[in-house]
C-alpha cells in the first residue's frame, strides 16, 4: 500500500511537474516564435511604408531598393548611343575631350544641384518608396532628394519648371507608369554629359520582377534627340539597409569656383 501510495504521489508530482513544464515549454515556444518573427527575412514590400487606403489591387513596391553597379552613360536598351541632335553630340564629345585632358566641364551635381529625372534613376544609392492612395513618394539617399508622383492625376495647364518637374502616375496592370514634364534644362541625362532641353518628357514604366524593380524609361525631346529612346535600369530590393545622411554641401571638393571652373578632384 505504501508503495502504491508513493507511486500515486510520484504520479501526482509528475502530473504537476508536467503541467509546469508544459507551461514553460509553451512560453519558450512563444519566445522562439517571436524571435523567429524578428529574424525571419521580411516579405517583399513593407507594410509600414504603405497606406492602408492603398487598394489591394495595387502592387506593393514599398521599401528600399538599390541599383547594383553604376554606368556613367545611360544608353538605349538596344545598345549604341542615344539619337543625339548634332549640338548634343558635339557637347558630349567636348565633355569627353575635356575629361581626357584632366579638365572636366561643369556638372550641376558638382554644385550640389539635384540630379533630376532621369539621371536619378541610374544613381547607385538606395531609394525608399512610400505608397499612399494618392501619391507614390520616392526618397533618395543621393543628395537627400525626394520626388512625389501624383497618382491618377493630370498635369496642370501650367507647370512651373523644376529639377524633378511634375510627375503623374497610374497603374496599368502590374506596371506603374510615371509621366514627367516641366523639367529644367540645366540638368543632364547622365554623368557622361548627355544633355537635354526644356522640352524633355520622361515616361517610366516600373514593374516588379521577382525581387527587383525593372524600370524602362523613355526620353522624348525633339530639340535634343532625333527620336524618342528608351533605357533600362534594375533596382534590387534591399530590406537590410536604411537611408544614410548625404550632405553634398559639406566639404565639397568638386564645386566650381566663382568663374565656373571645377576645383581639383
Amino acid at each position: 500500500m505504501g508503495f502504491v501510495f508513493w507511486t500515486s504521489r510520484l504520479a501526482g508530482r509528475s502530473v504537476c511537474r508536467s503541467a509546469r513544464m508544459a507551461g514553460y515549454a509553451a512560453a519558450m515556444l512563444m519566445l522562439a516564435a517571436a524571435s523567429g518573427a524578428v529574424e525571419k527575412p521580411p516579405e517583399m514590400g513593407e507594410p509600414g511604408l504603405r497606406d492602408a487606403r492603398t487598394p489591394d489591387s495595387v502592387p506593393n513596391i514599398s521599401g528600399v531598393w538599390q541599383n547594383r553597379g553604376y554606368e556613367r552613360q545611360i544608353k538605349p536598351v538596344e545598345g549604341g548611343d542615344p539619337p543625339w541632335q548634332p549640338w548634343n553630340k558635339q557637347a558630349f564629345d567636348d565633355r569627353a575631350a575635356a575629361e581626357k585632358l584632366g579638365k572636366p566641364l561643369y556638372d550641376p551635381t558638382a554644385d550640389c544641384r539635384p540630379s533630376g529625372t532621369p539621371r536619378i534613376i541610374a544613381a547607385p544609392y538606395p531609394v525608399e518608396i512610400i505608397q499612399t492612395a494618392d501619391q507614390t513618394v520616392f526618397l533618395y539617399e543621393a543628395q537627400h532628394l525626394f520626388r512625389v508622383v501624383y497618382m491618377n492625376a493630370r498635369h496642370p495647364d501650367k507647370v512651373e519648371p523644376g529639377f524633378f518637374g511634375h510627375a503623374v502616375g497610374r497603374w496599368e496592370g502590374d506596371t506603374l507608369v510615371v509621366d514627367t514634364v516641366g523639367l529644367v534644362k540645366e540638368t543632364q541625362i547622365d554623368e557622361a554629359g548627355t544633355m537635354h532641353s526644356g522640352q524633355l518628357h520622361v515616361i517610366e514604366r516600373i514593374r516588379k520582377v521577382n525581387d527587383t524593380l525593372e524600370i524602362l524609361f523613355t526620353m522624348e525631346d525633339a530639340e535634343a534627340f532625333t527620336a524618342p529612346w528608351t533605357a533600362r535600369r534594375t533596382w534590387h530590393w534591399r530590406p537590410d539597409i536604411r537611408l544614410l545622411e548625404y550632405v553634398c554641401e559639406e566639404n565639397n571638393r568638386n564645386a566650381p569656383d566663382e568663374t565656373g571652373v571645377l576645383r581639383n578632384f
